[in-house]
């Protein structure tokens, strides 16, 4: 009787049958490859979301990283310096033809600090570069500190953004917008304001891709440019 009950239930704890274990594997398979393709499809979506995106963010950090340089601008007689030198704002291509502007002008806005000689007004050049071995193009800055040195050294250099398909500035003059702009002919003014434009656009992205653009207008605090009859002809002469 013994024997008999453990044949009962030893019979029923038997183990699965290979047909079972090969449903079962197909099944963990099929779960696999549906969660494999959809984590696939959220990582390039992704992808694709960030390319989208980051043009934009950096195209506003390079706003918000000019607006101070802009802002602090110097024209002379501004302060008790006899270190201020002429605004100068040129018209200029790259390589490819794109609008690729440059402007120099003096400044106190921030830059990066030297074990000496750290000017407060500074000399600051923005202006497009190809990036030597690639096919990019980026907006440089570059800043110098000690303008009373005899030697020149060679200026502190910053990468501002990438990526830059075409850089355009316009200077207002108090009535209109000019596409140049020299101080020396301007009754040794900077201009009232400065329009900057920007397009960006990943060097990888197919050349069909449209460019990022962003425009600002940004107002130089020390002008007088609007209220000199000189330069402005909008004003009259009392």
């Amino acid at each position: 009787m013994t024997r008999a009950r453990e044949n009962i239930r030893f019979s029923h704890a038997r183990g699965f049958t290979l047909i079972e274990l090969v449903v079962a594997l197909s099944m963990v398979v099929i779960i696999a490859a549906s969660l494999s393709s959809t984590l696939w499809l959220a990582y390039h979506a992704t992808q694709r979301t960030e390319a989208a995106v980051n043009p934009s963010r950096q195209a506003a950090i390079m706003m918000d990283y000019l607006a101070p340089d802009f802002q602090n601008a110097l024209q002379a007689g501004s302060v008790s310096t006899t270190l201020i030198g002429n605004f100068e704002g040129t018209q200029a291509q790259d390589d490819r033809g794109h609008e690729a502007d440059d402007v120099i002008f003096f400044s106190t806005a921030e830059s990066p600090e030297h074990a000496y000689a750290n000017g407060e007004v500074k000399q600051i050049e923005i202006t497009v570069e190809h990036l030597t071995g690639t096919n990019d193009y980026a907006l440089v800055r570059r800043v110098t500190r000690n303008l009373t040195a005899q030697i020149q050294a060679a200026p502190d250099e910053e990468i501002i953004c990438r990526g830059v398909s075409s850089f355009t500035l316009e200077y207002f003059d108090g009535s209109n917008w000019d596409t140049t702009w020299d101080s020396t002919q301007e009754d040794k003014t900077i201009p009232a304001a400065v329009q900057v434009k920007v397009e960006l656009q990943d060097p990888s992205a197919s050349p069909t891709a449209i460019p990022v653009t962003r425009e600002r207008i940004i107002p130089l605090l020390c002008s007088t440019a609007a209220v000199d009859p000189a330069v402005n002809t909008g004003v009259t002469m009392p």
